[in-house]
């Protein structure tokens, strides 16, 4: 029976429901699988754990987005994962006007599936973006009666997440992580969309952190290290150790109410140092919250970062960021050395030249990786990934289809 992880995670336990792809990769071919688009860097919070920091404002045009899968799907592309460095739902295409309904509704003619990874809190009310950095906006709009009598506020200041979806759109995904996020915030809370369980599988996903304010980074209004810091040896606001209690009543309160699929629950990668302390400390919160509500629902990831010896993950997992270029994971902005952006040194490819990736031969996508990819979180399935490309793996399929078998 696949465990929690390998059936919504990506570990490289679905690689070989998907026998023409590998054997394709072991023949020196790549295949697309499944592929990130990350509509926007447009986000409503800078949380803690955030590995994409420095946003500029970027969104995807509706045709690049609309062109690219077309590429993906003459070479065999089934499934599409809309996430970011911001919120997919707050996506918007200043030249079009097409938003995340649209999107949405397009791919989904295409027959591929649909996930999406999200915050889900909708957007505070602002102004138009300057510099990388969000204005307040007039104060008139905040009023909830004001904006009634003036009628629909200008779309430049006000977008909300799941109000702005609509219940037709929800239903063409096939699945949705919500990230619990918001608990961290003045919100305190997480908007969770409504959902048909028969169509859509939901689930959750929450970050263990501390939470530093006096940000060294303007892009970044909470951060992650002292390191962070204009001045470095502050301690923590929120020590995560002083809400774990708090933490496992409100998982404890959503997985009642929501019913999720599953509940992640996962160490920050920006912080290997605290990464095995911090799992044995959700293991046992994850143990208690199971116990409450009677179900094996909620899991630990373990999930340290190691230099992949090659990597191939992006032949079948392809990244499209927000900024044009593919790239070979979305773990590449843990880098160190991409200053928490997805930066030049990672790209693979503009998007319109995606073509031509699966037109020449298999290789590394990155030269050095022990090099350039200390903060990798996908090691292990790179390294499955090799022994398809060099001959040595059993590329014999699974007796039984894995669920959600096109998300790898």
């Amino acid at each position: 029976m696949a465990t929690l992880t390998d059936t919504f995670t990506s570990t490289g336990a679905k690689f070989f429901a998907h026998e023409e792809a590998m054997r394709n990769l072991r023949n020196g071919k790549g295949q697309p699988i499944t592929t990130h688009v990350m509509l926007t860097d447009v986000c409503n919070h800078t949380c803690a754990f955030c590995s994409v920091q420095k946003r500029a404002g970027d969104s995807l045009p509706f045709d690049v987005v609309q062109e690219y899968l077309r590429i993906l799907l003459l070479r065999g592309l089934k499934s599409v994962i809309l996430s970011g460095g911001g919120n997919p739902i707050l996506y918007k295409d200043k030249e079009s006007g097409a938003d995340f309904n649209d999107v949405v509704n397009w791919i989904h003619l295409t027959g591929l599936e649909i996930g999406v990874i999200t915050n889900g809190m909708p957007l505070t009310l602002h102004s138009k973006m300057y510099d990388g950095a969000w204005r307040p906006m007039d104060s008139r709009y905040r009023d909830a009666n004001v904006r009634k009598k003036i009628g629909q506020v200008p779309e430049d200041y006000w977008r909300e997440s799941w109000k702005s979806v609509r219940p037709e759109t929800i239903d063409k995904l096939t699945w949705v992580r919500v990230s619990m996020a918001g608990l961290d915030h003045k919100e305190n809370e997480v908007y969770v969309p409504d959902i048909d369980p028969s169509k859509t599988t939901l689930g959750f996903s929450y970050v263990a952190h501390d939470i530093y304010t006096e940000a060294a980074d303007p892009y970044h209004g909470k951060v992650s290290t002292r390191a962070d810091l204009l001045s470095g040896d502050k301690a923590p606001e929120r020590p995560f150790e002083t809400r774990v209690d708090e933490l496992t009543d409100e998982f404890t309160a959503y997985c009642e109410k929501y019913k999720p699929r599953y509940l992640r629950l996962l160490p920050n990668c920006l912080e290997p140092q605290l990464i095995g302390r911090r799992c044995e400390t959700l293991q046992a919160m994850a143990d208690e919250v199971n116990a409450k509500i009677n179900c094996e629902v909620v899991f630990v990831q373990y999930k340290p970062p190691s230099a992949p010896k090659a990597c191939y993950l992006g032949y079948i997992h392809p990244v499209l960021n927000c900024d044009g270029y593919v790239y070979p994971c979305d773990s590449c902005v843990l880098n160190e050395a991409a200053e928490h952006q997805f930066a030049n040194p990672w790209r693979v490819c503009r998007w319109n030249e995606v073509g031509e990736l699966y037109d020449r031969s298999v290789r590394s996508l990155i030269a050095d990786p022990a090099k350039q990819c200390p903060g990798c979180v996908f090691p292990h399935s790179n390294a499955i990934l090799g022994k398809v490309v060099d001959g040595t793996a059993n590329l014999t399929p699974p007796s039984r289809r894995p669920e959600h078998a096109n998300f790898i």
